[in-house]
């Protein structure tokens, strides 16, 4: 039996005890944390069921009584409603159509681009005349130099006379006309993309458009016109003939205040040109051309029975007008031989063909031989030289009344350029009084529509052509 001290057992008891108050205080913590965290548990959930339930705040207000305004009347209805019709949009007319393409370009200066099936084909309201008002702000205006006929417009006209007398050896040939030609391509290239144009080509009483309608000068319209002027007057087989360009013009009506019933050359697309309502007109001209007074008028204002029987009173009858025409053909068929042989000649040294429009000048001023003068007809003896430039002016005062008055637009200026020799002849049709006749009354046509009338020389080289005349941009 194993007995300890005293003081060992005191030490033991005082170590279970230190032990015993230990694991309680580690108790007691712990339920303690326990508690705590309930409550912070518990003090949460009741802060976030008020938050959600929280309602949006009000503001309450107090009523208070303000003063009542009376309500007036609108006291001038009728102004305003007048005030509003004063203040529509007028009603715009077609400027132009297209007919052969489904999509074109609007002015690239308006940067759009490529517009399809925007336009109204027939020429309906649905067409360019927004340019219209923009070209009165300037931005449809171009400037062209027509071969010394200088004007400023947004819609131009270009005629050209594609006869044989512009590609006689006299007036250039046909280095003068395809010069003319690519002239008018790059005046075209030049306008602005806004400006509204057309050409129109004469031989004769037949006359050709390049389009029905004004059209704008856009890339896509400038290279269809190059297109379409390239074969005009291009070889020997077609000089003169227009009928491998399509556009025929064929005048829509009659005009009653007009003396005139017949158009001849450049007066047709003049008056085309005029319907259109273009604001220039530039003619590039052989001359006052066959502005013919029709024999059945002449018969009918001097009561002849008819130019046979004239012609039977004045000596010529059956027999010599048999005779006469026999030896005409007979000196034209030897003129043809010999116009053959000197193409032959010219063909050896590459040079074009000789184009004779006139056989009888030929004939009688480049051959001088002597043929048989001319028989008298009534066009010779009454109507002299034909239509008068009054009478022409007249009829193109009717067109102007007609087509421009109602619309308040401007009357039409008329530019009028007349082929002429290197050497400034002026190559009227011989004979004195005739000659001068034709110069001036040109002159005067184009004076009576404010246009300009210039001469054009021809010449074999660009560098005498640009001697010659103003082409100045």
């Amino acid at each position: 039996m194993i007995f300890r001290k005293r003081s060992d057992r005191k030490l033991d008891s005082s170590n279970a005890l230190n032990k015993k108050a230990l694991v309680c205080s580690s108790e007691a913590a712990a339920i303690s944390i326990g508690i705590h965290a309930l409550l912070i548990i518990f003090a949460g959930s009741i802060v976030a069921i008020k938050y959600v339930q929280k309602r949006d705040a009000a503001f309450a207000g107090e009523n208070i009584a303000r003063p009542k305004l009376e309500r007036r009347e609108l006291q001038m209805p009728v102004k305003v409603q007048n005030l509003q019709k004063k203040s529509r949009r007028p009603k715009v007319t077609s400027r132009m159509a297209s007919v052969s393409q489904a999509s074109f370009s609007l002015p690239d200066m308006l940067g759009l681009g490529n517009i399809g099936g925007g336009f109204d084909r027939s020429g309906g309201e649905r067409s360019l005349s927004s340019m219209g008002s923009a070209g009165s702000l300037g931005f449809g205006i171009s400037g062209v130099n027509f071969f010394g006929a200088k004007s400023k417009g947004e819609k131009m006209v270009f005629i050209l006379d594609a006869g044989k007398m512009m590609v006689e050896d006299r007036r250039g040939g046909y280095f003068t006309y395809k010069f003319a030609k690519d002239r008018l391509n790059k005046m075209i290239d030049r306008m602005r993309s806004a400006t509204l144009f057309n050409v129109m080509v004469y031989v004769g009483r037949e006359s050709v458009m390049f389009r029905p309608k004004l059209v704008p000068a856009t890339p896509e319209n400038r290279e269809a016109l190059k297109k379409w002027l390239a074969p005009l007057n291009s070889t020997p087989s077609v000089v003169g003939k227009i009928n491998n360009l399509f556009g025929q013009y064929n005048p829509p009506i009659e005009y009653e205040a007009s003396e005139l019933t017949r158009l001849g050359d450049w007066m047709r697309p003049v008056q085309a040109a005029m319907e259109q309502k273009a604001d220039n007109i530039f003619i590039l001209c052989s001359g006052y051309g066959a502005q013919h007074v029709p024999d059945e008028e002449i018969i009918q204002r001097y009561g002849v029975e008819s130019e046979a029987k004239w012609q039977e009173s004045r000596g010529w009858g059956p027999e010599k007008l048999v005779a006469y025409k026999r030896e005409r053909k007979r000196w034209k068929a030897k003129a043809r031989e010999q116009l053959a042989k000197e193409n032959k000649a010219r063909a050896a040294k590459d040079q074009p063909p000789k184009i004779v429009a006139d056989w009888w000048y030929y004939i009688r001023r480049e051959l001088k031989w002597d043929v048989p003068g001319d028989m008298p007809t009534l066009q010779g003896h009454f109507a002299k030289y034909g239509y008068k430039p009054d009478q022409l002016i007249g009829h193109l005062d009717a067109v102007y009344e007609f087509n421009y008055v109602p619309k308040k637009l401007k009357k039409p200026a008329i530019h009028i350029v007349k082929l002429i020799a290197a050497d400034g002849r002026s190559i009227d049709p011989p004979g004195g009084n005739r000659e001068t006749f034709r110069y001036n009354s040109l002159k005067q046509i184009a004076k009576a529509f404010g246009g300009q009338f210039e001469h054009l020389r021809g010449a074999g080289t660009v560098e005498d052509l640009l001697k010659y005349n103003d082409m100045n941009e």
